[in-house]
């Protein structure tokens, strides 16, 4: 008589540990949280708050990882727990473009340039967050099909390696921003708010360089490998770079002006434009 199939081990590739993953959760929720106190209590800059989506993204992800091992597993459960579990660590890395394209506005630099103005930085950041997490989403979702396996394979490491050239691209960027003396700004009380920036930017894009390595090996090696069937190593090089990112996140608010504060290009532009709205009702009632 034939033994019955695996289920979880035939979706996962080994049989996930439950105390680790409950703890993961609780670790997400405890993120999450101190996301939503610190952001809203300091005034975070509006770009900020997409952390608070992404890291409930995160948690939403674990919370169907447990429950695909503690219910019936089918393939739905799990492509949506793999979903949730990419989406916000890959779109994440959009707060570090965003944080350079403010580092620009807040500062004296004219921006000259087509690819430095606020507008042109945010589509290229948009870019470079979202193609290749299409892409790769495409792959995962083509290589559960048997027939068809290795051609998501491909997609997904296609998608994979451009998000590193995508990295490679941005290491140059922050090479520029930081040795460019004319890109400057103040914080009221803070020494050096571009090179604090600038570290914590530094180190959260190698973090999540190292987690897409991690997945490009992960697929390259394939399915029966030692990196895809020991759970470990998702935790190590996934789980944990994703939670130390989110808190290092959390505190990119104290290298900025809070909400209010904000003095860009060296004119305070709500002030310029109550100014100028003054004006013109000034003159209409004349």
């Amino acid at each position: 008589m034939d033994k019955p199939i695996d289920m979880i081990h035939m979706y996962f590739k080994y049989h996930p540990n439950k105390p680790t993953a409950y703890v993961a959760l609780a670790v997400f929720a405890l993120i999450d949280i101190h996301l939503v106190y610190r952001l809203r209590s300091q005034k975070a800059p509006s770009f900020m708050y997409k952390l608070i989506a992404l890291a409930t993204i995160e948690l939403l992800g674990f919370v169907l990882r447990i429950v695909c091992f503690s219910t019936a597993i089918n393939l739905g459960k799990f492509l949506v727990m793999t979903l949730f579990m990419v989406v916000g660590p890959n779109i994440v890395a959009i707060v570090n473009y965003n944080s350079v394209a403010y580092m620009i506005r807040l500062s004296n630099f004219k921006k000259d340039k087509a690819h430095l103005k606020p507008r042109a930085l945010k589509i290229i950041s948009i870019a470079y967050t979202f193609i290749p997490s299409v892409i790769q989403g495409i792959g995962g979702g083509i290589q559960t099909v048997i027939k068809i396996h290795q051609t998501g394979v491909n997609i997904a490491i296609a998608g994979l390696s451009i998000q590193l050239c995508f990295f490679l691209l941005f290491y140059v960027c922050l090479v520029y921003v930081g040795r460019n003396s004319l890109i400057q700004y103040t914080v009221e009380g803070v020494e050096n708010p571009k090179k604090k920036a600038l570290i914590r930017i530094w180190a959260t894009v190698t973090l999540l360089f190292i987690r897409v390595v991690y997945r490009l090996v992960q697929f390259s090696m394939g399915p029966t490998k030692y990196a895809t069937t020991h759970e470990w190593t998702l935790y190590v090089f996934d789980v944990i770079i994703v939670a130390i990112v989110f808190l290092i996140f959390s505190t990119y608010n104290s290298c900025f002006p809070k909400q209010g504060e904000e003095i860009f290009g060296g004119k305070d532009e709500e002030k310029c434009k109550k100014s100028a709205e003054d004006d013109n009702t000034s003159k209409i009632a004349e």
